[in-house]
C-alpha cells in the first residue's frame, strides 16, 4: 500500500505528541489503576479475592442436621468462603447476626428437620441474606438447594429399596437403609466456583476503569483531525504528496496503539505489582484487542458525525458515561435490566469476558465469541466514522 509509509510516520508523530502530554499519561496509566484499587477495595475489603462467612444455624441438632453441617464445613476455603457451624441457633438469631454484619449470610436448619426427613415428610431449609451482598446470599442459596437435592435423592433411594426388598424376599429395616443411604457419597459432585478464592475484584475494576478513560483519550486523539482542520495544519499536510487516506490511516493507527498500550500496561501493572490474575494470557490479549477496536470505532464515529470539535467532545463524554453505566462498569453484580443490556455494550461484553477468564478459568476458545463480537462491532463503527471524516476532509 503506497500510503502505508506516510501513515506510519503520521502515527508515530501523533503518538510522540500524545505521550509528551502528562495528562494523557495520567488518564491512560495512572488513573485506571488508582480507581480500580479504590473501588475494588471498597467492594472486597482488599484486592486478594472474595471472602465471606456463611453461618450454618442448626436449630435441629439431630444426626441428619449434624451430618449436613459437618459436610458443609469441610467445603470451607481458606481465605475464601467459610462455613461456620452454629449448633442450636434458630432463624431469628441468624437474622440478627446477618443484620449486625457478623455473617454475610446464613443457612438455617429448623427444629424438626431430621424427624421430617426420617418420616418422609416435607422438610425445608431457610436462607438468610443481606440485600447488599447478592454474592454471599447466592452461595447460601446454592448450598441450601444442594442439600435439598441430596436429601431428596436419599429419600428416593430409601423408598425404592424398601419397596423392592419384599419382592426379593429380603427383610430390611428402614433405619438401616437410611444410614447406608446417608453414608453413600453422591455419584456426581458439583462444586460452586463462587466459593473458590481465585477472583480478585481488581481483575474486574481495572479493565473497567481503563476502558472509561480510553473513551476520553482515544476520543481526543480522534478529534485531533478536527482540530488540525480548524487550525489549517491538515490543509497544509494535504497540499503536499500526503493523501487523505494516509492521514486517516495514520490517525487510526495512532488511536489503536494508544488504546492497546493503555490496557496492556494496566494489565502488566496490576499483575506484577498487585498479583492480580487476569486469566489465560492469550485470552486476555484477545479481549483487549477486541475492546480497543470497539472503543476506537465508537470514537471515530462520534468524531465523524459531530459538526464541531466541542460537539464531538460532549458526545464522547455522554457515550463514555452512558456505556459505563449500562455496561456495569461500576457494579460487579447486576440483575434485571442492567444484567441484560450490558451484553449489548462493548465494555459490558469485554468485562464479562474478563470475569470468565479470571474467575471461571475460561480459555481463549471460551472468550473468542466475545472478542469477535467486539472486533466486528468496532470495525463496523470505525468504517462509518472514517467514511464520515473522509467526506469532511474532501469538503
Amino acid at each position: 500500500m503506497a500510503a502505508l509509509p506516510d501513515a506510519l510516520l503520521i502515527a508515530r508523530l501523533d503518538l510522540t505528541r500524545r505521550f509528551r502530554d502528562r495528562s494523557v499519561l495520567i488518564q491512560v496509566l495512572v488513573a485506571p489503576v488508582v480507581l480500580a484499587l479504590i473501588i475494588g477495595g471498597a467492594f472486597s475489603g482488599d484486592s486478594s479475592g472474595y471472602r465471606a462467612d456463611i453461618w450454618l444455624a442448626d436449630a435441629d441438632r439431630s444426626d441428619v442436621s449434624s451430618r449436613i453441617v459437618a459436610g458443609l464445613a469441610d467445603q470451607s476455603e481458606p481465605g475464601g468462603v467459610t462455613f461456620v457451624a452454629k449448633p442450636g441457633m434458630d432463624g431469628a438469631a441468624a437474622e440478627e447476626a446477618v443484620a449486625a454484619d457478623e455473617a454475610e449470610a446464613a443457612v438455617v436448619i429448623p427444629e424438626g428437620f431430621g424427624d421430617a426427613v426420617a418420616a418422609g415428610e416435607s422438610a425445608g431449609l431457610a436462607v438468610v441474606g443481606d440485600a447488599g451482598d447478592d454474592l454471599a446470599a447466592g452461595v447460601a442459596r446454592s448450598v441450601a438447594e444442594g442439600v435439598a437435592r441430596e436429601v431428596q435423592s436419599q429419600r428416593a433411594a430409601i423408598t425404592t429399596t424398601l419397596a423392592a426388598a419384599p419382592r426379593l424376599g429380603e427383610d430390611v429395616a428402614a433405619d438401616a437403609v437410611a444410614r447406608v443411604a446417608a453414608a453413600t457419597p453422591p455419584a456426581v459432585g458439583v462444586r460452586d466456583s463462587r466459593v473458590e478464592n481465585t477472583f480478585s475484584m481488581m481483575a474486574f475494576f481495572a479493565p473497567g476503569m481503563a476502558m472509561i478513560f480510553l473513551f476520553f483519550v482515544m476520543g481526543a486523539a480522534a478529534r485531533s483531525i478536527v482540530t488540525e482542520r480548524r487550525e489549517g495544519t491538515l490543509r497544509r499536510m494535504l497540499a503536499g504528496p500526503t493523501s487523505a487516506t494516509a492521514v486517516l490511516l495514520g490517525k487510526t493507527l495512532g488511536v489503536l496503539t494508544l488504546g492497546l498500550t493503555s490496557l496492556l500496561v494496566v494489565w502488566g501493572i496490576t499483575s506484577i505489582a498487585f498479583g492480580v490474575d487476569w486469566g489465560h494470557p492469550l485470552g486476555v490479549v484477545m479481549v483487549i484487542v477486541g475492546a480497543v477496536v470497539a472503543i476506537a470505532g465508537i470514537s471515530l464515529t462520534v468524531t465523524g458525525l459531530a459538526r464541531t470539535e466541542s460537539q464531538a467532545e460532549s458526545l464522547t463524554i455522554v457515550f463514555a458515561l452512558v456505556l459505563a453505566v449500562l455496561g456495569g462498569t461500576f457494579v460487579y453484580t447486576s440483575t434485571g435490566f442492567l444484567a441484560e443490556v450490558r451484553r449489548f455494550t462493548p465494555n459490558g461484553q469485554a468485562l464479562m469476558a474478563f470475569v470468565d477468564l479470571a474467575a471461571g478459568n475460561a480459555g481463549p476458545g471460551d472468550v473468542l465469541p466475545a472478542a469477535l463480537i467486539l472486533l466486528g462491532g468496532g470495525l463496523a463503527a470505525g468504517t462509518i466514522g472514517i467514511l464520515a471524516i473522509h467526506r469532511g476532509l474532501e469538503a
